[in-house]
């Protein structure tokens, strides 16, 4: 057969194929692009519709506010503060929660349940011995007084440490200051013998040491069991050394109050110690669970108060070592290290640990575009009966779904979907929280825009925030339209006050209450806001004492609710804002700045920066669809290492510049987002074709700002047990657990002079940058 008669036969073989994917292909680009126009049409629709409604922004602020006028944060509190409510326990209470987010007319209400690895307290004991004999010195009643002005002191609640191991424990006592790592360096360096012995360890301040890191400190240095207290020098000058009464009768701290808490190892990560990165619910008894002491102690543990302990620490006194800035204002005792080897301390603690379960509520009100969600969260579970910790977040909760209300029932529907939290076992390192970020996890990073936490609602004058930088504007521009409470006659906005207390700073997000399944794990922007004391000016705050209480919050802590009042007006035009601005009121170049300053803090060894890097970092390919929590939109799927440069001084200088381009490029970015949402404020005057075309950016605009902070995840976590942390930029301190960390990959691996770990973790971090330039060009 001719040549030119075989090309004719195969051409004909092959047209009609290409033909057929040919007409394929032009079927399915037509069924997406009818598609596209229909959801445009729907989307100028339904713009229209929701103009008809005259529902504009400053009409849904006005009405919520209203609402507001009328104040129930007490009635709230006062219900909330009478009962005991560990984790897991109070069903009562938890049937009541669903039956008033029922009541404020959510479309749906739910209890979410999942079972959990938990401790009880059972029975515990302290004594001081005689070392010689065994014979009993002193026996700490490890009670908090029953105060008569004071109804709920009346109740019994075991003075103990969740997750702390059960044992019985007899040896000599050294005190240990705070108990960080720097703490502990000190003392082995000074040739205190800690091996055998009991810690005895006061708590830090918020940001300086979570306890369970403390007592996981004192195990590593071989020590037997922990006694934690809190001494007055923590509560600056209120205190009754310096005139101040205890309370009832003033606002120092009343010398019986003890702090309790979890003791889980927070810095490893929170949730069920025994399903880490998933979670099981009832009925799930096939999946397996893990050992729990890869994350909670093997010691016993037990708090106690500053006025029992006294006596102890009195005993050490002229022992051991005085170490400079270890002092406090316990009388009777000059902050000497010891051991005495006249006396012993016998510590026993019995808890019951098994699986039991924990019981979320959710409530959801569906927006016009159901896809996108606001979740705003505070948690039900406490270690007493209490007013601050979390019912001053419940009570708000409870008056910002009330005036939510008022705006259902005349007819509203937001714009994107409101669903609110009430979690459980929070206060056993965020079980409720955690499992539900783990369970529904794909579902969330799809969806959810922002997470709002109020833990601590009000307990004081002062606004306190933490924030993921995409939210900065938001927070500051709503603090601008409400007033703060006028003192002494100095009128200005709620945003003039915070600007005054905190120089305007938002503090950055480490761990500690239930935003952090949704920042570090998930890459959700969130927020952890509320009222908090002034430390300096008092009253002293009795945290997770039973002092925390609502006669405490209603004469000392916040006396006629006011500021959790201001609290719900602030949250509530917070996620109004969020919920009903056409673009995302979120923003990229705050982060740019945040991520240069990050930058510029770590303190890079001279001696790297003429280290090669093409040999490790160069060419080496980063996958980020691998998330074990993946979702269906990537705006970055995957970048290549450069293999070009030679010295680690190179690719910093590329990251330096990376950086400026990122932040200059995020400048741009937000700022065709504001004009875009400068187009939908006079939708009306834009013709048929622009609308259109307004539809279209606007859709491509909300991706980017939606899902810009899940970049900063690392499908593999950070290194040395901390897998699952996933963020790059925020996370827990790990020899803190509470206070927050940035760029912790790079930061960790120079503390522990690691070259190769830094340049990895240097080399994700230009990758993701040069990844968000290019997205937000497009």
């Amino acid at each position: 057969m001719p040549m030119s008669s075989k090309k004719h036969l195969i051409g004909a073989h092959i047209k009609p194929k290409i033909r057929s994917w040919l007409l394929l292909f032009l079927v399915t680009l037509a069924f997406f692009a009818t598609k596209s126009i229909i959801s445009a049409l729907k989307s100028i629709r339904t713009v229209q519709i929701s103009s008809n409604k005259e529902f504009p922004k400053h009409r849904l602020f006005s009405i919520y506010l209203n609402a507001l006028e009328v104040n129930l944060a007490s009635n709230w509190s006062e219900a909330y503060a009478g009962t005991p409510q560990l984790a897991g326990t109070n069903l009562e209470m938890v049937h009541w929660t669903k039956e008033k987010f029922e009541e404020y007319c959510f479309d749906s209400v739910e209890i979410d349940e999942y079972d959990v690895y938990v401790s009880y307290p059972v029975d515990q004991s302290l004594r001081l011995l005689e070392a010689k004999d065994s014979s009993l010195v002193y026996k700490p009643t490890l009670r908090e007084k029953e105060l008569p002005e004071d109804p709920v002191t009346s109740i019994y609640v075991p003075a103990f440490l969740g997750y702390a191991a059960t044992g019985n424990v007899t040896s000599q006592f050294v005190y240990c200051n705070v108990g960080t790592k720097e703490d502990f360096k000190k003392l082995t360096d000074l040739g205190v013998e800690l091996e055998g012995k009991i810690a005895i360890i006061r708590y830090s301040g918020y940001a300086q040491i979570f306890r369970g890191v403390q007592v996981q400190f004192a195990e590593k240095h071989g020590m037997i069991g922990v006694l934690l207290y809190t001494d007055p020098s923590q509560d600056y000058n209120i205190t009754i050394q310096n005139g101040y009464k205890p309370y009832p009768y003033g606002p120092a701290r009343n010398p019986s109050a003890i702090q309790r808490g979890a003791v889980q190892y927070l810095e490893l990560g929170p949730g069920d110690p025994t399903t880490p990165s998933y979670a099981i619910k009832p009925g799930e008894d096939d999946k397996p669970r893990t050992d729990p002491f890869v994350t909670t102690p093997r010691i016993p543990a037990l708090p106690i108060s500053y006025e029992e302990v006294t006596p102890i620490l009195a005993k050490l006194s002229g022992h051991g070592y005085q170490v400079p800035g270890w002092d406090g204002l316990i009388e009777g005792f000059d902050y000497s290290t010891g051991p005495n080897p006249d006396y012993t301390l016998n510590l026993y603690n019995k808890q019951d640990f098994n699986i039991s379960t924990m019981h979320n509520i959710l409530a959801k009100i569906e927006g016009e575009n159901p896809e996108d969600v606001i979740i705003v969260g505070n948690h039900h579970d406490s270690w007493t009966p209490t007013a601050g910790d979390p019912h001053s977040g419940s009570a708000v909760i409870l008056e910002f779904i009330r005036s939510l209300n008022e705006l259902v029932k005349l007819g509203w529907k937001p714009k994107r979907s409101i669903w609110v939290a009430s979690w459980d076992g929070e206060e056993n390192a965020q079980l409720g929280s955690t499992e539900f970020c783990e369970y529904y996890s794909k579902q969330l990073q799809k969806n959810v825009i922002a997470y709002f936490n109020v833990d601590i609602g009000a307990n004081g004058d002062k606004l306190a925030m933490g924030a993921s930088p995409m939210v900065y504007d938001l927070l500051r521009q709503t603090a601008e339209l409400l007033p703060y409470p006028s003192a002494n006659g100095v009128q200005g906005s709620l945003y003039d006050h915070f600007k005054l207390v905190s120089n305007d700073s938002i503090r950055n997000l480490g761990s500690g209450s239930d935003y952090t399944s949704f920042l570090d794990h998930l890459g959700i922007p969130a927020v952890d806001f509320g009222f908090s004391n002034d430390e300096s000016k008092g009253p002293v705050y009795h945290y997770h004492s039973i002092y925390d209480s609502h006669y405490w919050m209603s004469n000392y802590g916040d006396p006629g609710f006011v500021f959790h009042n201001l609290m719900a007006k602030y949250l509530g035009l917070v996620v109004i804002n969020l919920s009903e601005s056409e673009l995302i009121y979120l923003r990229t170049a705050p982060y740019g700045n945040k991520l240069t300053q990050f930058f510029d803090a770590l303190n890079i060894p001279e001696r790297w920066l003429e280290r090669s890097v093409s040999s490790i970092a160069g060419g080496q390919e980063f996958d980020l669809t691998q998330l074990p929590c993946s979702f269906r939109y990537r705006g970055v799927r995957s970048f290549k290492a450069n293999a070009s440069l030679g010295t680690l001084q190179e690719l910093v200088d590329q990251v330096r510049t990376n950086l400026k381009m990122l932040t200059n490029t995020a400048y741009g970015f937000d700022n065709h987002v504001q004009d875009l949402q400068n187009k939908h404020n006079h939708y009306s005057q834009l013709s048929f074709y622009q609308r259109i075309r307004l539809h279209f950016q606007t859709k491509n605009a909300n991706m980017k700002l939606k899902y810009f902070e899940r970049h900063f995840l690392n499908p593999g976590g950070l290194p040395n047990g901390r897998s699952w942390f996933k963020h790059i930029v925020f996370t827990s301190g790990r020899d803190t657990g509470y206070g927050g960390k940035q760029l912790p990959g790079m930061l960790e691996s120079i503390e522990d002079d690691d070259y190769n770990r830094y340049l990895d973790a240097l080399t994700f971090f230009n990758g993701v940058l040069e990844g968000l330039i290019k997205l937000l060009k497009k």
